[in-house]
């Protein structure tokens, strides 16, 4: 290409981010101090050079330099929501992709948008799944997460081209499954898969179906072309690879001894067809032509976020908490962390302020260090729904579910200070938490029974049948004398006598979410749009909080540590016009809502208060 960028022409993205040397610093919303984190991995892409990585999360899109791994921009922060990213041939241009079906394409060098135009198609969720430029950029593709309609747009313009499905032939896809698309090297043909799994020729100049590959064998989830535009690679997520040849569209080759794996196929400058075998825990890159294993990578510590190689045979796998960067045959990668975790469940923290704890609801806890936020340690746990709390010593502790057994950990140590398990009981436990005061443990099973555990006196105190399904959250008042459960499949809330073990009489139902101000005396109840303050002595609702529709599902609740102030965090809902999801701080006495913070561009999970009540 003419304008391809030459081996010694480099050139640093844009930064749209502060002059503040720390990352956690750069962007921030209104009012926010810090940022913790950088958003779990949807997608990446490296530049063609192999200079750059780009990173695809749901608060922005991170520049990487692919030699440090250390960042040098932040983009797309207004909205955020990133799903999908790609580059030109020559790297000067790249496009992104968001949940809103908005595409946006950048000038890489000036850091400027060119160009924004958004999906016409009838799917609810319109969100982009994968980008593709031409080789001449005369083209890009665009596909959703949820329809079979493949958007070609004039990517200098903006203007949409063609639509190679129509609406009479977009269905539903209930799965989700992202389906690629791919140019051929010559810019003249586009290659995609349609809604019965079969891959699709078109010729992209008189937008003619060419023919149609209907051998298969598993679901589709990569194609590449040679460099030299004679064969196709498709790779399925059965561990199946198959070639075709360009010319006549018959099979060519087929490799189906991958195992349990999705494979991506990539084709390197040099025409050598590599295969990634991508599963939850393991990546293993494979030369098709020999049969050998390149690379290996396996996570010992959660689940791979995502693997992509580059134009110039780099490869870079997203673990947990590490990348892992091979160049060229490079049997040895190198490894370095990185701040790209899962989301929180719940958050907590120290008492003096400087040290935070999030839990979250697959394998980790990670403690964070506000006055030096680049540095966070990790605690891998067993288990699921892992829940932070403060023990009265001032001590971080971890409750987390192992099939039908409790564990309770101090954090930083690798065994269980508390285990429990109900007498006779196979039921999965669903939910579970360890009460403020560090007595009891409270727990809920699949089946809706209710159990609370005296830790001093090593004792059931009750078994309850409390729900008819699921029990999805369980909370315990800071003086340990009453008990919530929730079985949200039922919109069904109850709160329980814990000296008696027996139900209040009332209790509002479709109550989602609660959370107990420090005197015990109040819950709040966070509900589809409003929230309501109960006093539990009087057995009645005291106030309503009211919500316009862009804060409405309040799934976040917090009290002040003094009581005064209630935080509600909201979830996003499409069709609101919301870009960022609304925090609001509320008088408790008054039902005031005194401020509002904006800065997180999707569900808010959880909220916690600083023991000076200061920092929210």
């Amino acid at each position: 290409m003419k304008n391809m960028l030459s081996p010694t022409e480099k050139f640093m993205p844009f930064s749209s981010a502060s002059e503040h040397i720390n990352s956690a610093f750069w962007a921030l919303p209104a009012d926010a101090t810090i940022r913790l984190g950088r958003g779990r991995v949807r997608n990446m892409a490296l530049t063609p050079d192999g200079v750059y990585l780009t990173v695809a999360t749901k608060m922005g899109l991170w520049w990487y330099e692919l030699t440090t791994m250390q960042p040098v921009s932040l983009w797309e922060t207004e909205r955020g929501m990133v799903s999908a990213i790609s580059f030109s041939l020559d790297g000067r241009w790249i496009a992104t992709g968001n949940d809103d079906g908005i595409t946006k394409i950048f000038d890489v060098q000036k850091g400027v948008s060119l160009t924004e135009l958004g999906r016409d198609t009838t799917a609810r969720q319109q969100g982009v799944a994968q980008l593709a430029f031409s080789p001449d950029k005369q083209w890009l593709a665009i596909t959703g997460i949820r329809d079979v309609v493949i958007d070609i747009c004039d990517p200098k313009t903006g203007t949409m081209s063609v639509q190679l499905y129509n609406d009479s032939q977009v269905t539903s896809n209930s799965c989700g499954n992202i389906r690629p698309v791919v140019f051929s090297p010559d810019s003249r043909l586009l290659v995609c898969l349609n809604d019965a799994n079969d891959i699709c020729i078109w010729d992209i100049n008189t937008v003619v179906s060419l023919t149609t590959l209907t051998e298969l064998l598993g679901y589709v989830v990569s194609l590449s072309f040679s460099p030299c535009g004679k064969y196709l690679a498709s790779g399925s997520r059965d561990g199946c690879v198959q070639v075709w040849d360009a010319n006549t569209w018959k099979l060519h080759q087929t490799v189906r001894d991958y195992g349990a794996f999705s494979m991506y196929v990539h084709y390197s400058p040099k025409g050598v067809l590599h295969a990634v075998g991508v599963s939850d825990d393991t990546v293993v890159v494979w030369d098709i032509k020999d049969g050998k294993k390149r690379n290996t990578y396996v996570e010992k510590q959660g689940s791979i976020q995502c693997a992509r190689f580059s134009g110039v045979s780099q490869f870079v796998v997203a673990g947990a908490h590490e990348w892992s960067v091979w160049t060229g045959d490079n049997s040895q990668p190198r490894s370095l962390p990185h701040l790209h975790r899962t989301f929180p469940d719940s958050v907590v923290f120290s008492p003096d302020g400087k040290m935070l704890a999030t839990g979250s609801w697959n394998d980790s806890v990670n403690i964070w260090d506000i006055t030096n936020p680049s540095q966070v340690s990790h605690l891998y746990l067993p288990g699921k729904d892992h829940r932070v709390s403060l023990s009265p010593s001032g001590k971080f502790l971890a409750t987390g579910i192992d099939a039908n057994t409790v564990k309770v950990w101090e954090v930083g140590k690798s065994e269980p200070e508390i285990t429990f398990s109900p007498d006779g009981k196979e039921n999965e436990m669903s939910s579970a938490m360890f009460s403020p005061i560090g007595r009891l443990i409270a727990c809920g099973d699949s089946s809706g029974t209710l159990y609370l555990w005296d830790e001093q006196q090593k004792k059931t105190l009750h078994t309850i049948t409390a729900h008819k399904g699921r029990i999805s959250f369980v909370a315990l008042s800071p003086d340990e004398n009453y008990l919530l459960s929730i079985a949200i499949n039922e919109r069904e809330a109850r709160l329980w006598n814990v000296e008696s073990g027996e139900a209040l009489k009332t209790f509002p139902d479709y109550t989602d979410v609660i959370a107990f101000s420090p005197c015990s005396r109040l819950v709040a109840c966070g509900r589809n749009k409003e929230i309501l303050l109960w006093d539990i002595n009087k057995c009645e609702t005291i106030a309503i909080l009211p919500h316009d529709q862009q804060s409405w599902f309040p799934y976040a609740l917090a009290f002040s540590h003094c009581g005064q102030y209630l935080a509600s965090g909201a979830w996003w809902h499409r069709g609101m016009g919301i870009k960022k999801v609304a925090i609001r701080l509320w008088d408790v006495a008054t039902s005031k809502n005194i401020a509002t913070f904006r800065g997180h561009p999707t569900d808010v999970q959880c909220l916690a208060f600083s023991q000076d009540n200061r920092t929210l």
